[in-house]
C-alpha cells in the first residue's frame, strides 16, 4: 500500500482523466453534426465510439478524486488555507485561462487559415470562410436562458469545482462541529459509505439517484450522457451528476482505506463497465445524436445501465491505478504536474492543427493523430519553458519545482 503523503496513484488518475480529454476533444471535428467547433470533417462512428467511452468516465472520475484531494487539503491545512489554495488553483486559472484562450483561440485559427492555404493550395478567401461559416454555427447543447450566452469553453468544470466547493464549505458550517448530534451524524455517513463500499452493489446504490433524475429530464441527450456545462447559469444535471462523484470522494477521504482497497476488485468492476458500456452503445446507436431519442422501455434500461456503468468506471480505474501504479516515478510525476497546464491550453492547440489539415483529403485516422502528436510537443514545451519554474506552476501546481538537470525526469 502506498504511502499517504504522496498518493501517486490517484495523482495518475487526476492526470489521465485530465489527458484523457484532449484525446476525447480531437474527435470532435469527426462527430456527426456536433456543434461549436470551427471545422468539421466527414463524420466517422469509429471516432463517434472513442468521444462515447472516453466520456462516461472521464470527468466523473475526475470529480471523485477532486473531492478527495479537497478534504485532504482541508484537514491537512486548515479551512482558511482550503480557501486560499483554491481560490489560486481554481478560479485564477478559470477567469485568467478563459480571457488568455480566448485570444488564442483567435490566433489559432488566423493561423490555421495561413498553415491551410499554404497546404492545400486553395485560397484564403474561400478557407477563411469555411471557417466563418463553421463559427458562426456554435450553438451548444446545453442551451441558457434567453438573455444568456457566455460560454466556460472547456474551463466548465472549474466552475461547477467552485460551486462544489462552496457546497462543501456551507455544509461544513452547518456539522463540522463537534457536539453529540454532529458527531452520531458522521458516524452514520462513515457507515452508510462503508456499506456502499463493501460489496459488489456499491455502483447500482451511487447510481441510483443519478439514473432516477436522469430517467424522467426532458430533452436529456441520453448518447452524450452526463452534461458538459458550458453555460453561466449553474445546470441541475451537472450538479447531481458530477456533484455525487465529488462528494463521495470528499467522505472516502474519511476512511481513505476503502477507496485504496478498490485495488482488490479493480478487474470484476472494470469488466462490468465494459459490458455495461457495450449495452448502451447499442440501445444508443453508433452514431451520435444529441437530441432526446429514447423513451420508455429502452431509455429505463439505456439510464440504469449508463449511470451503473459510471461507477463501475470510476472504482474500476481507480482501483486499477492503486494496484499497478502505487510506487513512486519521476516521470509519471512530471506527467502529473503537466497534465493540467496542457489540458487548459489543448484547444487552440488543437484548433489549429484541425483548420489545417481541414482541406486536405487525407484518411481521418491521419487527421486525428497529426492533430494530437502535433499539438502535444507545444503543450509540453511551453509547460516546461513556461509554467514548471515560474509563478504559472506554482499557482497551477502549489509550489514552483527548482531548476534541475535534463535527466529530472527519466525513472
Amino acid at each position: 500500500m502506498q504511502s499517504v503523503d504522496r498518493l501517486h496513484s490517484l495523482d495518475a488518475v487526476r492526470a489521465t482523466a485530465l489527458l484523457l480529454g484532449i484525446a476525447l476533444h480531437g474527435t470532435i471535428p469527426f462527430l456527426q453534426d456536433m456543434p461549436g467547433w470551427p471545422w468539421n470533417e466527414e463524420p466517422n462512428n469509429t471516432m463517434a465510439a472513442v468521444w462515447y467511452v472516453i466520456h462516461i468516465f472521464r470527468m466523473p472520475v475526475f470529480f471523485l478524486i477532486a473531492g478527495f484531494f479537497g478534504r485532504m487539503v482541508i484537514e491537512r491545512r486548515g479551512t482558511r488555507a482550503f480557501i486560499k489554495d483554491r481560490s489560486k488553483r481554481i478560479l485564477i486559472p478559470l477567469f485568467s485561462g478563459w480571457l488568455v484562450i480566448t485570444i488564442l483561440f483567435i490566433v489559432a485559427v488566423i493561423l490555421g487559415v495561413i498553415g491551410a492555404v499554404v497546404l492545400s493550395g486553395d485560397t484564403f478567401q474561400s478557407i477563411a470562410a469555411s471557417v466563418q461559416q463553421a463559427m458562426g454555427n456554435t450553438e451548444t447543447a446545453q442551451e441558457e436562458p434567453a438573455g444568456f450566452s457566455f460560454n466556460w469553453m472547456h474551463l466548465w468544470f472549474l466552475y461547477y469545482l467552485a460551486i462544489f466547493y462552496i457546497i462543501i464549505l456551507a455544509l461544513r458550517a452547518v456539522f463540522g462541529s463537534r457536539n453529540d448530534r454532529n458527531s452520531l451524524i458522521h458516524r452514520a455517513i462513515d457507515a452508510i459509505v462503508r456499506f456502499v463500499m463493501r460489496g459488489f452493489w456499491g455502483p447500482v446504490l451511487l447510481a441510483f439517484p443519478i439514473a432516477v433524475y436522469f430517467y424522467q429530464l426532458d430533452g436529456w441527450s441520453s448518447w452524450s450522457g452526463l452534461p458538459a456545462a458550458f453555460g453561466l447559469v449553474p445546470q441541475t444535471s451537472a450538479i447531481i451528476g458530477y456533484g455525487i462523484a465529488f462528494g463521495f470522494g470528499w467522505l472516502l477521504h474519511r476512511q481513505m482505506d476503502l477507496l485504496l482497497g478498490l485495488e482488490k476488485k479493480w478487474a470484476v468492476y472494470c469488466l462490468a463497465a465494459v459490458v455495461l458500456t457495450i449495452v448502451c452503445y447499442r440501445i444508443a446507436g453508433s452514431t451520435p445524436r444529441w437530441d432526446a431519442y429514447l423513451e420508455g422501455k429502452d431509455l429505463l434500461i439505456y439510464t440504469s445501465a449508463y449511470m451503473v456503468g459510471v461507477w463501475c468506471w470510476i472504482f474500476g480505474l481507480t482501483g486499477a491505478s492503486v494496484r499497478f501504479l502505487s510506487g513512486k516515478s519521476a516521470w509519471r510525476r512530471y506527467v502529473s504536474d503537466s497534465s493540467y497546464w496542457l489540458y487548459l491550453m489543448h484547444a487552440p492547440a488543437l484548433c489549429f492543427f484541425h483548420i489545417m489539415f481541414g482541406p486536405l483529403n487525407w484518411y481521418w485516422s491521419v487527421k486525428y493523430l497529426l492533430s494530437i502528436a502535433g499539438s502535444m510537443p507545444i503543450l509540453l514545451l511551453s509547460y516546461h519553458y513556461m509554467v514548471r519554474f515560474t509563478f504559472i506552476g506554482a499557482i497551477l501546481n502549489g509550489r514552483r519545482h527548482p531548476r534541475v538537470q535534463a535527466n529530472e525526469i527519466k525513472a
